[in-house]
C-alpha cells in the first residue's frame, strides 16, 4: 500500500475522532479494521507518519529448512499418535512449546502446503450479511458469557437401522470450550438433562443461543404456553437467543465445531457399538479441551458460576416475578407479503407461529424482538451501521397466542 496514502488515513482517523466520531463508524468510513483506527488514534502526532512496516532493508527472513522440517515433523507425528487436532493452530503452539520460538500461522500453512500436508482452503469471506444489518453489536452486549447449543443427527453404524443422536455445545466468548456428547433422543429433556450436567463443570452462562428446533422451546406448546426447556432457562438466570430460521450460519460458533465433530471424530473412527461410541466421545471431547485451551482463550476475571451455586430455583417454575431472567431473545429476517411493489405490499416476521407485521423498508433485514416477560410486550429493533439500536415496534400482548406464566 502507498506509503502516504497510509499516512493520509491514520491522520483522518484521528481527526474524525477529535470530532467525536466512534471507532466503529471510522473504520467503516475508511474501510479499515476497528483495531486499526484505535492504534491510529492512540498515535502521537511525531509518529503518525512513520512507516515501520515489511522488513528491514538487508535483514533475511529467520525461518529456514530446518523449521520446515520441524513443522511437516511435527505435522506428521500428531496424525501418527492419532491425535484428533494438528492443525496450523495446534502445530503452532507445539513448536513454541518445543523450540522456544513464534512462527506464523501463514507460514505453517505454506510449509504444509508445499510438502503436500494440507488440503486447500478456501478464504472465509467476512462480512457478507453486513447488508443485512445483521446486529453483531447488539448481540454482543446481552451477556459477557454466551454459548451455544445444537443437536446432531441421528446417525447409524453400519448395519443398524437404530438412530444415535448428539447433542453439542460451544462456548463463544470469552472461552472456546467445546463438548459433545450422546443422547436418546432430541427432545427438551434430554437437551436440559445435558446442560444440567454440563454447568456442573463449566460456568453457567449469561446466554444461551440456539436455532428454532422445537425441543429448544422456540415453538409453542400444545397448550400455547413457554416450553419447560425456556422456563428452565430463565429460572437459572439464562436468556435464550434463538437465531433466525434457516440461517444456520447465525450460530456459526457451534455449526462449526459440529463440522469439527464430524471431520475428525465420526467419519474418522469405526464403532461397533455405543458403548465404544461414548468411551471415544469421551476422549475426543478431553482432547477438545486441551485444543481450546491450547489455542484459543484468554485469561479473563469473570467470575465462574455453576448451576449447583444458584440456590432457591425451581426449574419447572411458571411465576415470573421468581424467574432470574426475564428476556427471551429472536433474530428475525424481515419477509415480503403480498406482491413486490404492489400497494398492498409489506413485510412480516414470524414470533411463535404469530405473524407481525413490519413496514417495508426493512425487508429483508434483520431485526432483533425482545419478549419482555415482566412487563408482557414485545419490542422490535433494528441496528444502524454505527451499531445504535432503534427500536421500530413495541406492542403489548402483540403475540396474542401467548399464554404467558402467570404471576
Amino acid at each position: 500500500m502507498n506509503k502516504d496514502f497510509q499516512i493520509e488515513r491514520r491522520k483522518k482517523a484521528k481527526e474524525l475522532h477529535k470530532k467525536g466520531w466512534p471507532i466503529r463508524k471510522i473504520a467503516a468510513h475508511l474501510v479499515v479494521s476497528k483495531t486499526s483506527v484505535t492504534s491510529w488514534v492512540k498515535t502521537t502526532d511525531e509518529s503518525i507518519e512513520l512507516d515501520l512496516r515489511g522488513w528491514q532493508k538487508g535483514k533475511t527472513r529467520r525461518h529456514n529448512s530446518i523449521t520446515k522440517e520441524r513443522i511437516c515433523s511435527l505435522r506428521r507425528e500428531l496424525e501418527k499418535e492419532g491425535s484428533f487436532f494438528y492443525g496450523n493452530t495446534v502445530i503452532q503452539k507445539n513448536y513454541l512449546q518445543l523450540y522456544g520460538e513464534s512462527i506464523s500461522i501463514s507460514f505453517i500453512y505454506r510449509t504444509l502446503k508445499e510438502n503436500n500436508l494440507v488440503k486447500h482452503q478456501n478464504k472465509k469471506e467476512k462480512g457478507k450479511s453486513r447488508y443485512m444489518n445483521y446486529p453483531n453489536y447488539t448481540l454482543s452486549k446481552l451477556g459477557k458469557r454466551v454459548m451455544s447449543v445444537d443437536f446432531i443427527g441421528p446417525k447409524y453404524l453400519a448395519g443398524s437401522n437404530e438412530k444415535i443422536n448428539f447433542i453439542t455445545c460451544k462456548y463463544i466468548r470469552p472461552d472456546k470450550v467445546g463438548i459433545a456428547r450422546r443422547i436418546d433422543g432430541q427432545t427438551s429433556e434430554n437437551a436440559i438433562l445435558f446442560l444440567d450436567d454440563i454447568w456442573k463443570k463449566y460456568p453457567v452462562p449469561d446466554v444461551l443461543k440456539v436455532d428454532n428446533d422445537a425441543a429448544f422451546g422456540s415453538n409453542l406448546s400444545a397448550k400455547k404456553c413457554i416450553g419447560k426447556f425456556t422456563l428452565f432457562l430463565l429460572n437459572y438466570g439464562i436468556t435464550p437467543l434463538y437465531i433466525a430460521p434457516r440461517s444456520p450460519w447465525n450460530n456459526g460458533d457451534v455449526e462449526g465445531y459440529n463440522s469439527v465433530f464430524s471431520k475428525h471424530f465420526w467419519n474418522k473412527l469405526q464403532f461397533t457399538d455405543e458403548e465404544e461410541i461414548d468411551v471415544q466421545l469421551n476422549s475426543f471431547n478431553v482432547e477438545y479441551e486441551k485444543f481450546s485451551l491450547l489455542s484459543d482463550n484468554n485469561p479473563t476475571d469473570l467470575v465462574d458460576k455453576y448451576i449447583q451455586d444458584i440456590d432457591g430455583v425451581d426449574p419447572g417454575n411458571k411465576v415470573v416475578s421468581k424467574f432470574k431472567a426475564h428476556n427471551i431473545y429472536f433474530l428475525r429476517i424481515v419477509r415480503r407479503k403480498e406482491g413486490k411493489g404492489t400497494d398492498k405490499e409489506y413485510g412480516f416476521i414470524d414470533i411463535l407461529k404469530e405473524e407481525i407485521k413490519i413496514r417495508k423498508d426493512l425487508i429483508n433485514l434483520f431485526v432483533v424482538v425482545c419478549i419482555d416477560l415482566k412487563n408482557k410486550e414485545i419490542i422490535i429493533s433494528t441496528e444502524t451501521e454505527s451499531g445504535k439500536l432503534i427500536v421500530e415496534k413495541t406492542n403489548k400482548y402483540a403475540v396474542k397466542n401467548i399464554i404467558y406464566p402467570e404471576d
